[in-house]
């Protein structure tokens, strides 16, 4: 725990909480005994009051004060009352306990004061100048005089005045009970912010997807602490797999930047020999003096390196756009088993020797929609390697299944096969299983990766295995 954090949650909501707990009792306290006292005060003035209207009424009477007057008065106020008859210049005419020459005059005090001007007036408690003794004084203004009792401000006319112990007592005691009270309400928060800091904690130095969040309360608190749980798993879950994202796509682009570097260096390496091979042939025939023969057969030679070099290039530029710009090729529906007949009829301009017994198994009206282009180069591509290289004599393209969203089509020769070793190998970018007789029949090494990159183009899959009768199977799917 820090040093300078002197004292925990619980300890602080509670101070607090017993701190406005017992100003609000010591607040409601002296109210409440003010009120009560004022409340006394108020019956002990109004008995007075009365005393001093008898007195007023006996006097406009005619009739004169009698200590029998004043006797009955003290049963009246309940004790013994002292009367005076003060007029109004202060002066006063008479006072039951001291003789009225002895006694100043009370035109300063209070209750005098207030009777003259409010017609009746008390002082709680007022030390007698003559006796030496303190009373409680009521006065009432009558037309002529204004009638004074008092009564003796002693130990039972004080306890009269005070409030009422039970309910100071009562209000002591609700005040212990809301503190403890508040001292458990403060410990049962107290435990869950605890447990969300031991959860804070962990969260900085861990993995907290398994953490368990079914020890906190059920209430709302304990809601509260759980979404906070669940915020905070999200949030990492959230973070953790845009890390991991990051990481694929550094990945990727890494592996994307290794390909291209690859592909340029074949690249360079593909066009230099033809290049190459068409600069001999044409200084060959601008430096020399060459029979016509020759001269044909070098002009030849340079003609099909160019071609290969045409051939590479246009294989390049599809390779490029469907690994860089694949947004940009346009889509349309496309008559899948067209494209194969027109491609089968194609492949009739190869020689007689090289030429092979095509079987089309796949309906009519087979349709999807994607590249017209990219389809005829999947098919394109697939021929032209049977034809080159498989040493068979027939060539299947059949529709072997159809679901709601694929097409699956199987291409089959009856060839050689391919060596189980160059199998996996057979879909990368300017790989040869035989370099020689690639590079002899013209051949680019990049036809069948750009069959496996139209095949993912269309969402598909592809796969090739060699038959167990001879020869290989090219399985895959497009999407419709």
């Amino acid at each position: 725990m820090d040093s300078q954090r002197r004292f925990s949650v619980q300890t602080r909501l509670f101070l607090l909480i017993t701190l406005f707990t017992w100003v609000l009792t010591c607040t409601f306290f002296a109210l409440q005994y003010t009120r009560e006292r004022d409340y006394k005060t108020n019956l002990l003035n109004d008995r007075l009051q009365r005393v001093n209207g008898l007195v007023l009424d006996r006097l406009a009477g005619g009739d004169s004060v009698t200590p029998a007057f004043i006797d009955s008065l003290s049963h009246m106020a309940g004790d013994s009352v002292r009367l005076s008859l003060i007029d109004f210049n202060g002066n006063v005419v008479y006072d039951s306990g001291e003789k009225p020459k002895e006694i100043g005059n009370h035109r300063d005090r209070p209750e005098f004061q207030e009777a003259l001007k409010y017609g009746h007036g008390f002082t709680r408690r007022r030390l007698s100048s003559t006796s030496k003794r303190e009373f409680f004084y009521s006065a009432t203004r009558g037309k002529t005089l204004v009638a004074r009792s008092a009564l003796p401000y002693n130990h039972s006319l004080a306890a009269m005045l005070q409030a009422d112990p039970v309910q100071s007592y009562a209000i002591v005691v609700v005040a212990l009970i809301l503190t403890i009270m508040a001292w458990f309400a403060t410990h049962s928060i107290s435990r869950v912010v605890k447990k969300l800091r031991d959860f804070a904690n962990e969260a900085e130095f861990g993995d907290i997807s398994k953490y368990d969040s079914s020890s906190f309360p059920d209430d709302e608190l304990g809601d509260i602490s759980r979404h906070i749980v669940n915020l905070y798993k999200i949030l990492q879950s959230t973070t953790n797999e845009r890390d991991r994202n990051l990481r694929e796509a550094m990945y990727e682009q890494r592996d994307k930047e290794r390909i291209k570097h690859q592909l340029t260096n074949n690249i360079s390496h593909e066009i230099k020999t033809p290049v190459h091979v068409i600069q001999a042939c044409l200084e060959t025939i601008e430096n020399n003096d060459l029979d016509d023969d020759t001269r044909h057969a070098l002009l030849d030679k340079a003609y099909q390196n160019v071609k290969r070099l045409t051939s590479l290039l246009s294989d390049l530029s599809v390779i490029t756009r469907i690994s860089d710009a694949p947004d940009q090729i346009q889509l349309a529906p496309v008559d899948v088993t067209s494209v194969i007949k027109r491609v089968a009829d194609d492949m009739k301009v190869f020689p007689p020797s090289q030429q092979m017994r095509i079987h089309i198994n796949v309906p009519d009206g087979v349709e999807i929609n994607g590249n017209q282009s990219l389809i005829e180069s999947i098919f394109r591509n697939l021929f032209t390697n049977a034809f080159n290289y498989s040493g068979g004599r027939d060539v299947t393209v059949e529709l072997t299944d159809e679901t709601s969203d694929y097409y699956t089509f199987t291409f089959a020769d009856n060839g050689i096969g391919v060596p189980p070793e160059h199998l996996s190998r057979i879909f990368e970018r300017f790989y040869r299983v035989d370099t020689g007789r690639s590079r002899a029949l013209g051949g680019t090494g990049l036809g069948l990766s750009i069959v496996k990159n139209a095949v993912l183009f269309h969402k598909g899959k592809i796969s090739v295995e060699n038959q167990y009768n001879g020869g290989l199977k090219f399985t895959f799917t497009l999407h419709k």
